[in-house]
């Protein structure tokens, strides 16, 4: 059973043309005042996402968004924001880029929604950038810590750790809490590997450690035999092996590294910080040290933690809350306070100056949100917990650090 020390976290059809206008497309008022933006009417404010609500990753895509619709769920009861009830609209994009791109343009342009929330997964995320920034509709929360959203700023909003300060921040805690002196990267080959697989590099060249990296071993997303990949780590004799990828690969890893007597401590990204690798992977899960950024969900202290429980299992009764409906819960959150903090008519320039207004937030589930016209990094503050696996029935996460980073 999870214990204390568990942790992890409208309006009617539009014109092209006005579609196109950067949020002063949607309904016209009374004469003098501003347009709202599409999407929005006197009891509603329609917003879409998705992300791989089947196939493998489901795993990830099912509590993230059952997460976002259990805070929307919980506001609307509570009178929406300014008597408006926020509806959600899901598609599936199968962690596909081209179908996430055409599930983008039915968003936009069929549905008329008002803004993309909580969209999941590094591919169809960095497919939508182009069209989500020519047409101007905000964009709050990227499942994906991929930098390029930090780039883009505007009508962009991302929360989640980027890839490139992960990295960065796990070499420091290897070398300095681990006492490593030879690290191996095992990383997805792609956009998620990559970037991790960079920030790891930039951060041993800044503090002229190039030499401790002794390994560098690709995978592909679809792969299921990682008998060689662990070989070659094994071979490299590393002290700590940092894992860049999602879940199932990441178990799979480790399930192959007991089998082959493996020894290394494993440094996991965020990513995969969650109790389904238990599941997935049992005993060989155990001890393996996740970097994690939402708070301890189960900590009976943390008030906001519990109100996400109470909320989650009110809705979804069945269901475990985790990590990734922690992750959709933050996301909706974010998204609400940028509606709470913007001033006059509900218009995409009104709410980015609401969201731009966000500072320092957390209220328990993260740490230090904030945004200015120029800023987009979105968290950068983490800390790290190490898995117990005792049996299936009992297995946890203990929190080993503090929250670091955002010096």
């Amino acid at each position: 059973m999870l214990k204390r020390n568990l942790s992890i976290i409208l309006s009617a059809i539009l014109s092209v043309s006005l579609l196109a206008g950067c949020g002063k497309s949607g309904e016209e008022g009374k004469a003098g005042k501003e347009k709202v933006a599409q999407g929005v009417t006197d009891t509603t404010i329609k917003v879409g996402t998705m992300g791989p609500t089947s196939g493998s990753l489901a795993i990830v895509g099912m509590p993230m968004l059952h997460g976002m619709e259990a805070y929307f769920k919980m506001v609307n009861e509570e009178g929406g924001i300014n008597g408006k009830k926020i509806e959600l609209i899901s598609k599936d994009d199968g962690f596909k880029a081209d179908i996430a791109l055409q599930k983008a343009e039915e968003l936009v342009e069929k549905d008329q929604v008002f803004a993309i929330v909580g969209q999941l997964g590094t591919p169809g995320c960095l497919a939508s950038i182009d069209y989500f920034k020519e047409k101007g509709i905000p964009a709050v929360y990227q499942g994906s810590g991929s930098s390029e959203f930090s780039k883009v700023k505007g009508n962009y909003f991302p929360v989640q750790p980027n890839y490139t300060f992960e990295g960065g921040l796990m070499v420091k805690y290897a070398l300095d809490n681990l006492k490593a002196n030879k690290i191996a990267v095992i990383y997805e080959n792609n956009d998620i590997g990559k970037e991790g697989l960079a920030g790891v590099k930039a951060k041993l060249k800044a503090i002229s450690k190039d030499s401790a990296l002794v390994a560098e071993v690709p995978y592909n997303p679809t792969d299921t035999d990682f008998s060689t990949h662990v070989q070659k780590l094994n071979e490299a004799k590393p002290d700590v092996t940092i894992i860049y990828g999602n879940a199932k690969p990441a178990a799979g890893i480790t399930v192959e590294s007991k089998k082959q007597g493996f020894k290394t401590q494993f440094l996991a990204t965020y990513i995969v910080a969650d109790v389904t690798l238990f599941q997935l992977a049992k005993d060989a899960w155990n001890d393996v040290i996740t970097a994690a950024w939402v708070a301890d969900i189960t900590d009976p202290n943390n008030k906001a933690a519990q109100k996400f429980i109470e909320a989650f299992k009110k809705y979804y009764p069945n269901e475990t809350p985790n990590a990734y409906a922690v992750a959709g819960w933050v996301a909706a959150q974010v998204f609400t306070e940028g509606l709470k903090n913007t001033k006059g008519d509900l218009t995409w320039e009104n709410f980015q100056k609401g969201m731009e207004s966000i500072k320092d937030f957390s209220d328990g589930m993260a740490k230090g949100i904030t945004y200015t016209p120029d800023r987009r990094n979105g968290v950068e503050k983490m800390y790290f917990m190490k898995a117990k696996y005792v049996d299936d029935k009992n297995f946890k996460y203990e929190v080993i650090s503090d929250f670091l980073g955002g010096e």
